[in-house]
């Protein structure tokens, strides 16, 4: 602003009047600007008169108040910042900065009246006898996002007794589930939320935090540590395969049946082996997510019924391992049951189809002991693939492969004779190196797919489905009730249904 300062004579420091002040800034005025534009890219504003210098006054003076401060009229001083502190500003009003121990700063932002001296204030960090410390989040433009986060990032370190004890009941009331259970999971099991608003006698619209029961829950490292002590004293096994070998059970109750180590676990009670037996049509499919690390989840159902004859969870996906797993599968059933293993096309009775989803382990596997007829033979009267698995595959191969051979590959999936079969194997040969390897890499699948090429009744092939779903929707309450579990609790997950 234009300079205006106090002038020092005989001793005596005059202050500049009221009047004066006014004066200088009515008279001086802002230099006169041109913008000029040195080429399309720098544009600039500069003055006129290099010397003038008007362009420095400060327009948000308030001049009184400073002119108190100059002269030292304690009284007038007092009146401006108390008509201030009415208004909700100036150096009276109570200090409510706050700054994160981050950021470093010993002094407050704002001048205060301290001891009738403008001074900035010093920050001062509470001292409690609380530990628990909080990190908060608030952004830039509260009208933009009127959200502010607070985590509590330090705590007290123990939970109180008769609320630990509180958490533990809550927490044994998840019987099998605690195999599995994680701070996360934890927070989504409706049960336990039920529960725990119970015990809260919560009534909010929302559901309760762990936080909520004590703070020190709010840290899931601490709740993790709580079920990890839980789930070692329920289960000193483990909840691995070693614990799942076998029970000691009445032969009604027993569910897992068979445990050896490479590594494969058949599960089934004895009603369900009935339901297998008498069936006359399975499904057979894997769902790879069930259990965590590399075992999967082996079902085979009945379509007549839709309902499942056996689980197993098995390491291995090859053929030799589906022999093994389907020979233990029906020596069980025929055990608990009295009725052999018979397929339809060798014994006149028994099972009559198969259906999978081109998995070729699978297929072999359970042809492998019939050694009258050489595999591919046996699955040319018992075999059929899913055909949503067949037309997705054949949807994977768009990259490779153009619209017409994709077209010919579906044409084959069909009960009627095709009308050029030899020359839908030559564009499909032709296709490319992946449509040849659908072609030829599978021997059985081409009668598993097409009708006239197997030696299935056509009135059979016709009655039976064409699809695995009945095995699909389990894998959907799959995906709903747990995945990724360990061995244990995959196998008390449907043994307690």
């Amino acid at each position: 602003m234009g300079r205006i300062s106090a002038v020092q004579q005989d001793s005596v420091t005059k202050i500049p009047t009221q009047t004066q002040i006014q004066t200088v800034i009515r008279t001086r005025r802002l230099a006169r600007v041109s913008r000029k534009i040195a080429d399309k890219e720098n544009r600039l504003v500069q003055r006129e008169a290099c010397a003038d210098r008007s362009h420095l006054i400060l327009h948000t003076l308030d001049v009184p108040y400073l002119r108190a401060l100059l002269e030292n009229d304690s009284q007038k001083i007092h009146e401006i910042e108390e008509l201030a502190r009415q208004f909700g500003y100036g150096p009276r009003v109570p200090c409510s900065f706050t700054a994160s121990p981050s950021a470093q700063k010993a002094l407050c932002r704002e001048y205060r009246n301290l001891a009738e001296k403008l001074a900035r204030g010093v920050l001062q960090r509470p001292r409690n006898n609380c530990t628990a410390r909080f990190d908060i989040y608030t952004p830039y433009d509260l009208n933009d996002c009127p959200q502010v986060v607070e985590i509590l990032t330090e705590y007290p370190v123990k939970t109180p007794p008769a609320l630990l004890e509180i958490f533990r009941t809550l927490l044994l009331e998840l019987d099998c589930k605690l195999a599995d259970m994680t701070p996360r999971k934890l927070m989504l099991d409706s049960g336990f939320i039920g529960n725990l608003r119970r015990a809260l006698c919560w009534s909010r619209p929302f559901d309760p935090p762990l936080s909520a029961l004590h703070p020190s829950l709010g840290d899931l490292d601490h709740v993790r540590r709580y079920i990890d002590e839980l789930r070692h004293t329920l289960f000193p096994a483990r909840t691995g395969f070693e614990v799942a070998e076998h029970r000691e059970l009445p032969d009604d109750e027993q569910y897992v049946r068979y445990g050896k180590t490479f590594h494969l676990v058949i599960c089934m009670l004895k009603s369900m082996t009935e339901f297998l037996m008498r069936a006359r049509t399975l499904s057979v499919d894997t769902a790879f997510r069930r259990s965590n690390g590399k075992r999967q989840e082996f079902e085979m159902e009945t379509w007549e019924l839709t309902v499942i004859g056996t689980r197993a969870f098995t390491t291995s996906q090859s053929a030799q391992a589906h022999l093994i797993l389907f020979t233990r599968i029906f020596e069980i059933a025929a055990a608990d049951t009295g009725i052999p293993c018979r397929f339809r096309h060798i014994h006149g009775e028994g099972f009559e189809l198969l259906i999978t989803d081109s998995h070729k382990g699978q297929a072999l596997g359970l042809c492998q002991p019939l050694r009258a007829l050489d595999p591919h033979e046996h699955l040319r009267r018992c075999l059929r693939f899913c055909t949503v698995h067949y037309k997705r595959n054949i949807r994977e191969l768009k990259p490779y492969t153009t619209q017409k051979v994709r077209n010919t590959m579906l044409s084959l999936s069909s009960s009627q004779v095709h009308p050029d079969l030899d020359g839908a194997f030559a564009i499909i040969e032709n296709g490319g190196r992946k449509a040849k390897d659908k072609r030829i890499g599978t021997k059985f699948a081409l009668p598993a797919i097409y009708q006239p090429a197997s030696l299935i009744p056509l009135e059979l092939w016709k009655s039976a489905p064409s699809t695995t779903n009945g095995n699909e929707q389990a894998h959907r309450n799959i995906n709903r009730d747990g995945v990724n579990l360990t061995i244990l609790g995959g196998i008390m997950r449907h043994a307690i249904r």
